[in-house]
């Protein structure tokens, strides 16, 4: 399955919309849309589209934790699971949607 980033911008945040599966053939786009949104505000990555993650897709998150990016995702999926079994549920601003 491919992957789908979308960049929205507005005022000083911006928005990455992820969806599809993050796994080891779609982690070097997400780490590219990611090096690529350094903005001077809030980072926000909508994953409530993402309906895989793997460890190469948790490694990408782990790289960019200095970006202190706010994640939305899904209530009770397997995303919340995955950051919490990985630890990095602590570590980033989790909004459920």
């Amino acid at each position: 399955m491919s992957l789908e980033i979308t960049r929205t911008e507005r005022d000083d945040t911006v928005t990455l919309t992820v969806k599809g599966e993050i796994d080891m053939s779609t982690a070097g786009e997400f780490r590219r849309a990611l090096d690529d949104s350094k903005a001077p505000g809030r980072l926000v990555l909508d994953l409530t589209g993402v309906e895989y993650l793997d460890s190469a897709g948790v490694k990408v998150l782990y790289d960019h934790l200095g970006q202190h990016p706010e994640v939305v995702v899904s209530s009770g999926t397997v995303i919340l699971r995955i950051l919490a079994i990985t630890g990095l549920l602590d570590q980033l601003t989790i909004r459920e949607s």
